[in-house]
């Protein structure tokens, strides 16, 4: 009986003893793409080949995770095997609940274990994924100017280096970067178009060339928390699709699924204007509706949105002053109706002040369109910092 009764104390100390605590880790959207479907030409198929892609996150961590996508793939990916090299050039191996090789069904993607490798705010990491089976690469982003190389057949993700068979200028299957943190920091979201993208920005630290990244360089200095992503796809519309899917119908995805959202800059609509079908033009009424769309979904998310006017693009290859008007009336709309939580005036940035329709010639790259370097930091210094402690 004694002994009974001492088991069932012990027992119940058990039960009553407090758990220890785990520490808490929190995951931070630290670099994204936007991810669309290649088709034709752009359509890559590869066999027995690793992939390596840099890219440039915008936070640090103690470690991180990789995320991959196969949205708009119509069959099965598998991956042999998977590492990551961090800016020391140590190489680490991915896993996948604890599986060094993943396999990714059409329309799905998948998180990795974390991953220990501490990065820096800013630094470069290289991930590189071996694919052992005939696949065709339809999930991509656009990367020109940091493209991904492709090996000789082999598996090398444990490699330092290989000499790599070719290049490609759209970045398959690498869809985001997380990074560990105490709690989860604020995000910031560059949406848009090629404006906002600029696939040929090559990885040199600091980047210039993309306003966002600006942004978050500007935000980090300042010992703000926030982080820039950015998700933007070259050719995108509002409204429809044009290169991948239009802003409307990637919100959710793009923006919505990232926790920690807390702002939104949105620049896009030009394609939707220059690039409508003339039997049946984009009115201004159209680009209105579908901004309030953005702002409703966003709202609902208990997120901000801020908005440029579209920037100028007389002498454009599409530019019409039939189009023009529409423009026009797209951005009084923007500054005056107070639909948006703030305006944040790029057009005026990059406008020529000897002719407001068109791009100053210094901060563009030629084609009366997209500014270049210079522009696009020019874009980048002039959003107010004050903005995100709303």
């Amino acid at each position: 009986m004694v002994s009974r009764a001492i088991h069932a104390i012990a027992a119940l100390a058990l039960v009553a003893a407090p758990a220890v605590a785990q520490p808490r880790v929190s995951w931070t959207r630290a670099w994204t793409a936007s991810m669309w479907q290649a088709s034709g030409k752009e359509l890559q198929t590869v066999e027995n080949v690793t992939l390596r892609s840099p890219v440039r996150v915008g936070a640090g961590g103690s470690a991180i995770r990789l995320r991959l996508s196969n949205a708009h793939g119509d069959g099965t990916v598998r991956v042999g095997a998977a590492s990551v090299r961090g800016a020391d050039g140590r190489i680490v191996r991915v896993t996948f609940g604890g599986a060094t090789s993943v396999r990714m069904g059409a329309d799905a993607q998948v998180v990795s274990d974390p991953i220990a490798l501490p990065v820096k705010a800013f630094e470069l990491v290289e991930v590189s994924l071996f694919l052992p089976d005939r696949v065709a690469l339809s999930t991509v982003h656009g990367a020109s100017g940091a493209r991904t190389a492709v090996s000789a057949p082999g598996d090398f993700t444990g490699a330092a280096t290989f000499a790599a068979a070719t290049g490609l200028v759209l970045r398959p299957l690498v869809a985001g970067i997380d990074v560990s943190s105490p709690r989860t920091r604020p995000v910031v979201v560059a949406y848009g178009d090629s404006i906002t993208d600029n696939t040929g920005c090559q990885n040199e630290s600091p980047i210039v060339c993309r306003w966002g990244d600006v942004l978050g360089r500007r935000l980090a200095a300042a010992g703000r928390p926030h982080v820039v992503v950015t998700q933007a796809i070259s050719g995108n519309r509002v409204l429809t699709p044009g290169v991948g899917p239009s802003a409307l119908a990637r919100f959710d995805r793009d923006v919505l699924s990232i926790p920690g959202v807390s702002h939104v800059v949105l620049l896009e609509g030009i394609n939707d204007i220059g690039k409508a079908d003339p039997a049946s033009p984009v009115t201004a009424d159209d680009l209105i509706r579908a901004y309030g769309q953005i702002i409703a979904l966003a709202h609902d998310g208990g997120i901000r949105v801020y908005a440029s006017p579209i920037l100028p693009f007389k002498g454009a290859g599409y530019y019409t002053p039939e189009r023009e008007a529409v423009r026009l009336a797209v951005n009084r709309w923007i500054r005056t109706a107070g639909a948006f939580d703030a305006v944040i005036d790029l057009e005026r940035v990059v406008a020529d002040p000897a002719d407001p329709a068109r791009l100053a010639a210094g901060l563009q790259r030629g084609d009366n369109l997209h500014p270049n370097s210079e522009g696009q930091a020019a874009l980048g210094a002039a959003i107010p910092l004050r903005l995100f402690d709303r």
